[in-house]
């Protein structure tokens, strides 16, 4: 029986199972069939109505079907976008799954589905060049859903109410679909992405059916919440919206195609992995300051771990340490994100204690305490402090034209930034050279945290390269390994040309 997953907990077998038969599918033409069929289908038949809900069930279950016929796997199921845990540094974004964000022209550079192995299809089934997306750019800093709107959601009755469109409210469907209330669902996630998410050829993007899946399991755990509930209308709808009608745009196939056959996800095979709660979100990692006074906590369970965050404006030599009696052990996290790990540390502080100093770029960093031991319990401090590097002169200084500067990635997550001064308007190149993998960030002019552009293969091989016009100022670039895990030596170098 296939179980839908998070993404995010997919194993790497898993992944590559599903990734290769998505690609299978879009050798075999498959693919892009379903994305005419959502891109064809009449609009208000499929959206901003009641049968928004069992007609992409229903599409996600031809899909499915597919992807088990070309794996040779019955049990292979569509993953689910979590989106509270589903952000841009989620691990269904890295690159043996999904691939990350576009670059600053929005095109998808990393992943499988990356620029030059994905090509896109318009609405009369013509390739129309790469996969884009732009996680965020286009919200107005609103986030993706949390486990409280969620929650709230999932209180909402009943199905749908007349006038059967995005006016209906109360509705659980219209506030699903993002029209009704102050919350945003489904409509949000594909704003969020962005790119080729937007228009009605969304399916391109395979992150389509991870989205729908997660829309699809909110269904499924709204319905088992409220039996009662039934679908709505019965009749009164218009043309397609009836339990009993016919929705448009669906094929013939083992299952039908109304409202009222795909209403039973269980009677369809269809399982998701944790049952029909959503645990509460964690709680938010402390805010340290920089060179405040210490901070006083403690480990009051045998393995318990105590999160933190700190910010860092920009980049500075930080020291992460704790004191006190107990025999502490820290990991350190970032930057902006808190799983990519940067460093760990036993007993480099006073006695037991640990103590972390490391040069950081601008960003937001955590960092994990527990006890060495994880059957002790007891008390410390916690105190993380900056050394001021005043105009970043303290940054490795690329000089323009002149010869390439070696360097090495020698720890996994290691990033090396340097700064050079750009005198005059022109267009400039700045690039790695050697036998590393580089990935490449520019920042600037004059703002280490204001991105520019990044790159991955556009040098030589495995090498980065950005060509680009630079106005005067101070610019920043960040050199690391393609793989967080990778290391190796490269040079980098800027030519004005």
């Amino acid at each position: 029986m296939a179980i839908r997953k998070d993404a995010n907990t997919l194993s790497s077998t898993e992944r590559t199972e599903l990734v290769n038969a998505i690609l299978q599918l879009k050798a075999e033409g498959i693919y892009d069939q379903f994305v005419l069929r959502h891109a064809n289908a009449t609009m208000m038949a499929i959206h901003s109505c009641p049968a928004f809900l069992p007609w992409h069930r229903r599409f996600l279950w031809d899909l499915e079907k597919e992807l088990q016929r070309v794996s040779g796997n019955p049990n292979l199921g569509i993953p689910y976008w979590n989106w509270p845990e589903g952000g841009e540094n989620a691990s269904m974004w890295d690159d043996d799954l999904l691939g990350g964000d576009g670059d600053a022209g929005g095109i998808v550079r990393s992943g499988p589905f990356r620029s030059g192995r994905w090509t896109v299809v318009n609405s009369s089934g013509r390739a129309s060049g790469p996969l884009e997306r732009g996680f965020g750019r286009n919200t107005n800093g609103i986030n993706l859903p949390t486990h409280s709107e969620i929650e709230q959601l999932l209180q909402i009755t009943p199905y749908d109410t007349s006038p059967w469109n995005r006016d209906s409210n109360p509705s659980f469907r219209n506030s699903l679909e993002g029209w009704a209330g102050n919350l945003s669902f489904h409509n949000l996630g594909h704003v969020w992405v962005g790119g080729s998410m937007l228009p009605m050829t969304s399916p391109n993007d395979p992150v389509f059916f991870f989205h729908h899946c997660m829309v699809d399991k909110l269904w499924h755990q709204w319905q088992s919440r409220f039996p009662s509930q039934a679908y709505l209308p019965v009749t009164g709808g218009n043309m397609g919206q009836n339990l009993t009608a016919t929705m448009d745009s669906t094929p013939f196939a083992s299952i039908g195609r109304r409202p009222i056959d795909v209403l039973d996800s269980n009677a369809l095979g269809i399982v998701y992995d944790n049952g029909f709660e959503i645990p509460p979100p964690p709680p938010p990692p402390l805010v340290i300051n920089l060179n405040a006074a210490a901070t006083s906590a403690n480990i009051a369970t045998a393995g318990e771990v105590d999160q933190y965050r700190f910010d860092v404006a920009s980049f500075s030599e930080v020291t992460i340490e704790t004191s006190g009696s107990s025999d502490t052990f820290i990991t350190l996290f970032g930057p902006n994100n808190a799983t990519d790990q940067i460093a760990q540390n036993d007993d480099g502080g006073d006695k037991l204690n640990s103590k972390i100093t490391l040069n950081l770029s601008a960003g937001k960093y955590y960092v994990s305490v527990r006890l060495f031991s994880p059957e002790a319990t007891g008390s410390y401090s916690i105190k993380v402090s900056s050394k001021s590097n005043s105009g970043n002169s303290s940054l490795p200084e690329l000089i323009v034209d002149a010869v390439a500067t070696s360097a090495a990635i020698s720890a996994k997550n290691e990033s090396d930034v340097y700064r050079f001064s750009v005198t005059r308007r022109a267009f400039h190149t700045i690039e790695t050279t050697g036998t590393t993998d580089t990935f490449l960030s520019l920042f600037g002019p004059d703002d280490e945290t204001l991105l520019i552009e990044q790159n991955d293969d556009g040098g030589a091989r495995f090498n980065s390269r950005i060509r680009r016009i630079l106005a005067a100022g101070e610019y920043y670039a960040r050199v690391r390994h393609y793989s967080p895990d990778g290391t190796g030596a490269y040079s980098i170098s800027v030519k004005k040309k």
